[in-house]
């Protein structure tokens, strides 16, 4: 049975999330959208989230109250690599995090945790003490670093930290993959909610041949197929296949060009790459970008060459944007995109098959649209913002309700 709550006043809950900034990536971008659309509803709220430097502009929506939690290493903005040093910026961020909960105490009934790692273990025993609800979102499948990849890693100590993490009283998995990680680290099916992730369809919309045409002759990419990765530049998201399908294809390096729009740890090393293959003035480095919808709409493919996903973010803006994608048959990804039908998929690694995908699409301008406009439509009727708002202010709701 849903619940229907008659007073959102009624609802009042804590967000954490260490990433709260639309262009750190799609955790952050998902936590400031979900964040206020969830406030337009009527929710009563308040975020606590990591305090860092050199970031770029945000105008924080002025109806939600953000708490930054100081934390080590503050000009560091992506801890995903599993290193000491990120390890101890966690564990500072997530012992502050613990006062910081516990001075708010009388200010939430529940805390709903953007990712399941140290910070959701470390105060999950203070929480519990408190008697809070707590609901996490896994943010990615098998990295050994969040519920559902804990089991049997680390001796015994992912075990342990498995047992500790049964006390949450629900989990958000964005995909199939994380939702089996989970069982396996003993979590019972009645406390998995399957929930994805989501997009601003508003936001993020096809447009006509004539203002992509535009778009194009801004860049100067007016005479070429404009194929788009858009993502952080990490070892996971297979650039180096990327790079490979695409230099080593003359049709492709002749009649497109490859917009890279991104920046991260790995960069320089893809930068060599392109060197190295010759390829320099077919290839362009864009780095960060607030305007990343623009070049989605500038481009005509998009490529997700990925080895480890939960649920990309930048596919589902892809799609939105109604480009034709071609990704990897991994994790929330084979979730979203119907080979052959919303997309095109291959598998992990294979630079061949890539290549090959990016020359079909390259050649057949019939199917690009089709593939599109099935894209634009997949990701609208289950993929916005506003159906799933719904199902976390129910899930909320429930939670509280067996209070």
């Amino acid at each position: 049975m849903s619940y229907e709550p008659t007073n959102m006043s009624n609802l009042r809950v804590c967000i954490v999330s260490p990433l709260f900034h639309p262009d750190l990536g799609g955790v952050g971008r998902q936590a400031v959208l979900l964040t206020t659309r969830l406030k337009e509803c009527g929710l009563e709220l308040f975020v606590l989230s990591r305090k860092m430097k050199n970031l770029p502009k945000f105008q924080i929506p002025s109806n939600i109250e953000v708490h930054y939690i100081p934390a080590l290493r503050p000009a560091v903005h992506n801890l995903e690599d599993k290193s000491l040093p990120n390890l101890l910026t966690s564990l500072s961020f997530s012992i502050m995090l613990l006062f910081k909960l516990f001075v708010m105490r009388k200010k939430y009934d529940l805390v709903h945790f953007h990712g399941a790692s140290i910070p959701l273990i470390i105060n999950l025993p203070l929480l519990k003490l408190l008697g809070k609800k707590v609901i996490a979102k896994v943010l990615a499948a098998g990295l050994g670093t969040e519920a559902g990849s804990l089991s049997g890693r680390y001796l015994f100590g992912g075990s342990m930290l498995a047992l500790i993490i049964r006390k949450v009283d629900s989990f958000i998995a964005i995909s199939q993959e994380i939702a089996d990680g989970l069982m396996k680290d003993g979590i019972p099916p009645e406390r998995i909610r399957h929930i994805t992730n989501f997009v601003d369809t508003d936001k993020f919309r096809p447009i006509n041949n004539s203002e992509r045409h535009m778009f194009k002759r801004t860049l100067s990419l007016d005479k070429n197929i404009v194929i788009n990765f858009t993502g952080r530049i990490v070892k996971r998201k297979g650039l180096d296949i990327l790079i490979n399908a695409f230099a080593k294809n003359t049709e492709l390096t002749f009649s497109s060009r490859l917009l890279i729009v991104g920046t991260g740890p790995d960069e320089q090393r893809v930068k060599e790459m392109v060197s190295d293959f010759g390829i320099g003035d077919k290839v362009r480095f864009l780095g960060h970008s607030s305007e990343v919808t623009r070049y989605y709409q500038a481009s005509d493919i998009f490529v997700l060459p990925s080895y480890a996903e939960g649920m990309p973010n930048s596919l589902l803006e892809a799609m939105a944007c109604g480009l034709p994608v071609i990704a990897s048959r991994i994790g929330g990804v084979v979730d979203v995109v119907e080979d052959g039908r919303s997309g095109i998929l291959f598998e992990p690694g294979d630079v061949t098959g890539l290549s090959s995908a990016m020359i079909k699409l390259l050649k057949d301008v019939e199917l690009r649209q089709r593939l599109g406009a099935e894209a634009r439509k997949r990701i609208v009727e289950g993929f916005s913002i506003d159906k799933i708002a719904d199902e976390y202010i129910n899930l909320y709701g429930k939670l509280i309700a067996q209070s």
